[in-house]
């Protein structure tokens, strides 16, 4: 049986092959695609591109921006509740003992 660390360990450079796969694919895809566009045009999507000049979809980039946007506004509805001084904290980090059993 492997560790809680390993599992994540796993499961961690899994998913990284599985994006940087699938990048490379929609990468390969994309320049193929808009390259001859791309040098008609004389100027690309910067907006559109992702640091290897990936380009994203139109409704992609509306979903981030959305997504952007609700993420501002939780953040104003947090920053500004109103709280009074000497409220109590949310919580308080207490640190674990470590345990004996040496399993980790």
């Amino acid at each position: 049986m492997k560790s809680r660390r390993e599992f994540l360990r796993l499961v961690a450079v899994g998913s990284a092959a599985a994006m940087t796969h699938g990048a490379r694919g929609a990468a390969a895809a994309a320049k193929s695609a808009t390259a001859p566009a791309a040098k008609k045009s004389g100027a690309g999507d910067t907006k559109g591109s992702v640091a290897k000049g990936e380009i994203i979809s139109a409704a992609t980039r509306a979903e981030i921006e959305k997504q952007i946007k609700s993420t501002k506004d939780a953040l104003k509805t947090i920053r500004d509740y109103p709280l009074p001084a000497g409220s109590p904290v949310a919580f308080v980090f207490r640190p674990l003992k470590p345990s004996r059993s040496g399993g980790r």
